[in-house]
């Protein structure tokens, strides 16, 4: 599957300046690669021309783009790494290229550099740099899907995978014997003709084989693998299809209107099963689905009206709506889902499923899942892992909740694609390009793993920080830590006894936050990152509130400052910072800084130190996003020592602290 296609350009003076034997070598690969389309051997050429001038960037790039197609991507890799470090200045679409390789390999890190430099010198507002924001984001996407313990299983499905490509799988029943109906590449089909980089047949056709067990869903099934026939099949590409729920129409695309190098675009087509021959009739195109375009054909601009590209229908569990890819006009960009709904027996006119699961680029393969109300769908324009990656959205018709990514090992950095749900979310089948197939794109069966279900709660007694007694009628808060944000997750209001519980999730890290009137809140931190089964979280974790005293003095510890000086000391961050959340978890509260001084030094040098102690603290809380209107400071100089006489250095860094008294509880900001 090809995901972009980009552009490369180098200056007019490039070609000139070669010399003969470089000039027909590129010309020739350049044939071989745009008209020819045999990247193979177009590839061959490039290294010719790379070793007699190893700086001409336009092989080193072109080299690259034929490893892409054949995917060697790897080898392709190198080559744009070569292409660079020719010249970083020539064209900035090298580190796009560059870095959806390196997105393919799995290497998002590197990726992400790629993108970022792109992005840093592309400033157009086009196409290709939305591409690159969305592939920026999907490496970000990736490496926090990559952390979470999967929740499926795949197993390459050995009895229909083929040296060549096989996708599009699909089930279907007649009376109680289950079929597999596939798409594939694989010789023995109607098309003779053949990719030169693949050696496999140019055109697919529709394949079936007979499921005889459940084992068959591990790919240990044994049976022949049959074509459809050419009642069903023709000489271009057909496939992607679809069974009614009575198991006697099949919906599916023929492109080319059956004919390879003379016709535009696909179209969908039915054909009906006979029970009693037990085989598919002729096919029929569906004329109400089919859309046109016009298209410009040859340089004298004449015009031509040709089928669009409409295919890989799917339908909902009743029948009676069907959901397929077009480029049809008033579509956002690339292949957009649609959606027809049956009336009676015909088919209405096809509408646009909207922008919410559809974007600029490619969207493939709908699938409806059995509760009728959830779209599965592949693409390559929502940020994923891969190329293509498998997303799921709640809806129906054009009214769609926003596409989540299925994460691995459904979605690779490859092309994941044409889901179908045998039984929904538990059991069914993907196509795939992966590494450790048997053919280009292979299917493989998607299998829930089914875990022991690990229940976590806390809970706990809100309590007073001095007599230990519940604190009744308080509130606690449950945050979920997510990098350096506290997102809120639920709230509990305690009664009488003070009492609250939450129900936690697996593999998270938590705050607790209780709140009372005529208390300061406070936190406690709770984490489910290692539970492994159900386990009950309370183990005394309450939470302690000090009751608020107007005016009574608090004293920072650890904020001590060194002998006549008056900056914040490395060690002091912690307690500050401890005073910040405070502050932001009580924001009607206003506070005095006091700041003091040992009893060395006059006493009006002492109280002009003791100021500039207490604005070092105040300087540190706005520092920190503290409103300074909550603040207030005073020096109290050497007036109010803990200990006197000061004996000793300990006595004397004991004195020089700071400490904060609360105001008033009335701030509230404008």
């Amino acid at each position: 599957m090809l995901r972009h296609v980009t552009l490369f350009c180098l200056g007019a003076t490039t070609l000139w300046a070669q010399s003969g034997k470089v000039r027909k070598l590129l010309a020739e690969a350049d044939k071989e690669y745009y008209v020819s389309r045999n990247p193979e051997r177009a590839a061959d050429l490039y290294k010719q021309v790379l070793s007699l001038e190893p700086s001409n960037q336009y092989a080193a790039y072109r080299l690259a783009r034929c490893y892409w197609y054949t995917n060697n991507t790897e080898q392709a890799v190198e080559a744009y790494q070569k292409a660079l470090a020719i010249s970083t200045e020539a064209t900035d679409t090298i580190y796009l290229d560059l870095g959806i390789a390196q997105k393919k390999l799995g290497r998002y890190p590197e990726a992400m550099q790629s993108f970022q430099e792109f992005l840093r010198r592309h400033k157009t507002q086009d196409i290709l740099r939305k591409q690159a924001e969305i592939e920026l984001e999907g490496c970000r996407v990736a490496q926090r899907l990559l952390a979470e313990q999967p929740a499926y299983e795949l197993f390459a499905l050995a009895a229909v995978n083929s040296q060549a490509s096989d996708y599009a799988p699909a089930l279907f029943v007649v009376k109680s014997d289950t079929f597999l109906i596939f798409t594939s590449h694989r010789t023995g089909g109607q098309s003779t003709a053949r990719f030169p980089e693949y050696g496999e047949p140019t055109y697919s056709d529709l394949w079936v084989i007979q499921l005889k067990s459940d084992t068959a869903f591990l790919g240990k099934a044994t049976g022949k693998v049959q074509n459809l026939g050419k009642r069903v099949n023709t000489a271009a590409n057909d496939g992607g299809a679809v069974i009614s729920p009575d198991g006697l129409t099949m919906y599916y695309s023929i492109c080319g209107q059956g004919k390879y190098h003379k016709f535009w675009g696909c179209s969908i087509y039915q054909s009906t099963f006979d029970p009693q021959k037990k085989e598919w009739g002729p096919f029929e195109k569906i004329e109400a689905l089919a859309g046109k375009r016009e298209v410009v054909t040859n340089s004298r601009g004449k015009k031509k009206l040709v089928p669009t590209y409409d295919a890989q229908p799917t339908l909902s569990p009743d029948g009676n709506l069907m959901y397929f890819i077009s480029d049809r006009d008033g579509g956002l960009g690339g292949t957009d889902i649609w959606y027809a709904q049956r009336v009676g027996k015909e088919w209405g006119a096809p509408v646009h499923a909207g922008k919410i699961i559809n974007t600029p680029f490619n969207e493939i393969y709908p699938h409806v899942g059995r509760d009728g109300k959830t779209l599965y769908f592949a693409s390559d324009g929502h940020p994923g892992l891969g190329g293509y990656d498998i997303f799921r959205a709640e809806g129906r018709l054009a009214t769609w909740q926003q596409p989540q990514n299925l994460g691995s090992p459904i979605n690779s950095s490859y092309d994941d694609f044409s889901l179908f749900w045998a039984r929904q979310d538990t059991l069914g089948f993907i196509a795939s390009n992966r590494p450790g197939g048997r053919g280009r794109d292979d299917i493989y069966t998607v299998k829930r793993i089914f875990r022991p279900k690990v229940e976590l709660a806390v809970h706990g007694t809100v309590r007073d920080a001095s007599s230990k007694l519940p604190i009744p009628f308080a509130t606690v808060t449950l945050y979920e830590v997510q990098a350096d944000k506290l997102i809120p997750r639920d709230t509990f209001n305690t009664d009488q006894s003070a009492s609250y519980r939450f129900t936690l999730e697996p593999g998270k890290d938590y705050r607790l936050i209780g709140n009372a009137p005529e208390y300061l809140a406070n936190e406690v931190a709770v984490s489910t990152k290692d539970a492994t089964k159900s386990m009950d979280l309370e183990a005394d974790i309450d939470i302690y509130l000090d009751r608020i005293e107007i005016a009574r003095p608090i004293v920072l510890q650890n904020i001590y400052f060194d002998f006549d000086k008056y900056d914040i000391r490395p060690d002091a961050a912690t307690e500050l910072d401890r005073l910040v959340t405070l502050l932001q978890q009580n924001p009607s509260l206003r506070i005095l800084i006091g700041a003091h001084t040992d009893t060395n030094g006059s006493e009006q040098y002492n109280i002009k130190l003791s100021n500039n102690r207490a604005k070092s603290v105040v300087g540190y809380l706005t520092q920190k996003g503290i409103n300074q209107k909550r603040l207030t400071w005073v020096g109290y100089g050497e007036s109010q020592p803990l200990i006197y006489p000061e004996l000793s250095d300990a006595d004397e860094q004991a004195n020089r602290r700071a400490e904060f008294r609360i105001l008033g509880l009335d701030f509230a900001e404008k």
